[in-house]
């Protein structure tokens, strides 16, 4: 327990000097020591929930998840993806000998600093609005719990959340942290390859938007990004096992995906292959539905996606609206850069997942996008109604 307070106490004095050096408000950086201790308190939640229920995190922190290579020494755990986590986790696991509970806090650390880079970047680029409750609820939408739940424990989200947030700071100012940039696309590639390679084709065409680069650089960084983007490829390619590139290949694979997950018989399994584009994309964003609650959880599922459903709705009327009367809707673009991140890894789970349950764990890392852009939305709507009245 002493090691968990201290790594807290840490982050909130990390927090505090980083607010008095790039000048947050007092609101700013309370909300930001508030949002810390919450996620903190969601590692106590994580683990009550593995303990009672079960799951791959336990066995990450045990090393016992894939012992396929037959490692014995720690650079034996070293590779992608669960080797990967493993390999992390054997130092202060099988080194140290410390417990599960401290592993999911250590990685509540790691995942909140990704957190963090993502809210200081929504501060930076608030919504100009007049009314100081839109701007407070806008923060507040960092408070909705799946992202907080499944990045606040052992496991490859909280990785992929410290991906995605220095992939943001990156993309929020490329000359000056470009390196983050790159960063945050090897770490999420490292972790899941499919998710570094999304990751990083989004913020390729990022970069190509921005103009302040030279047409010369962003000539060199694209001969770059397709070199390599072929080498991942390859690399995904090679992780899903397929006997040779082609659509009928990668199809197999998605039945052979679905159908390893139907093998596990969970109450939350949903026929995905007989789903059209549309219903399958909104059953991965949206569901579980209201007459679907079965527990506690499903209920705190279901009261966020509800969220989501309404932040969508205020994303499309504020772009309607701002089109209507011709007005910029000056959401950056690093959110949008985001949201389409969002939309791409939902497009592949849609694809191989039929399980609601584990949908929600994958989609927990992207949704702040729209949250974020949906509160724009409806900031402008809000000023707007206050106008006309």
């Amino acid at each position: 327990m002493v090691l968990i307070f201290g790594l807290l106490v840490l982050l909130l004095w990390l927090n505090v000097r980083l607010g008095i050096k790039i000048g947050l408000s007092k609101i700013q950086t309370n909300f930001l020591q508030v949002l810390c201790i919450y996620h903190f308190l969601f590692s106590f939640v994580f683990n009550y929930y593995l303990q009672k229920n079960g799951g791959d995190a336990i066995r990450y922190w045990e090393l016992t998840a894939d012992i396929s290579q037959n490692p014995v020494s720690w650079m034996d755990y070293w590779g992608s993806r669960t080797f990967f986590i493993q390999w992390l986790n054997y130092i202060p696991s099988k080194v140290f000998g410390l417990g599960f509970l401290f592993g999911n806090v250590l990685y509540a650390f790691f995942s909140f600093l990704g957190i963090r880079e993502i809210y200081l970047v929504a501060v930076k680029y608030c919504p100009e609005t007049s009314s100081k409750w839109i701007q407070i609820g806008w923060l507040g939408l960092f408070f909705l719990p799946n992202l907080h739940f499944w990045s606040a424990g052992v496991g490859k989200e909280a990785l992929l959340v410290l991906g995605m947030g220095w992939a943001v700071k990156g993309m929020g100012d490329l000359p000056r942290h470009w390196v983050f940039l790159v960063l945050g696309v090897l770490l999420s590639f490292w972790v899941r390859p499919i998710a570094g390679v999304v990751l990083g084709g989004v913020a390729w065409v990022y970069l190509l938007f921005q103009p302040g680069i030279s047409l010369p650089a962003k000539l060199a960084v694209s001969i770059l990004v397709v070199a390599v983007g072929i080498l991942a490829l390859n690399r995904v390619f090679v992780s899903m096992h397929l006997e040779e590139y082609s659509l009928e290949a990668v199809l197999q694979f998605i039945s052979g995906q679905q159908e390893f997950l139907r093998g596990f018989g969970a109450g939350s399994e949903v026929p995905m292959e007989e789903y059209g584009w549309g219903q399958k994309l909104w059953t991965f964003f949206f569901r579980p539905f209201w007459h679907e609650v079965r527990d506690f959880w499903d209920l705190v599922a279901v009261v966020e996606n509800t969220f989501a459903f309404v932040l969508l709705i205020g994303l499309v009327l504020g772009q309607v609206y701002a089109w209507y009367k011709k007005i910029r809707l000056s959401i950056p673009g690093v959110f949008y850069a985001g949201l389409a991140v969002m939309v791409l890894m939902g497009v592949v789970y849609a694809l191989t997942l039929n399980n609601l349950g584990i949908m929600v764990r994958m989609k927990s890392t992207y949704m702040v996008f729209l949250y974020m852009i949906g509160g724009y939305g409806w900031g402008l709507l809000h000023d707007s109604t206050s106008k006309a009245i």
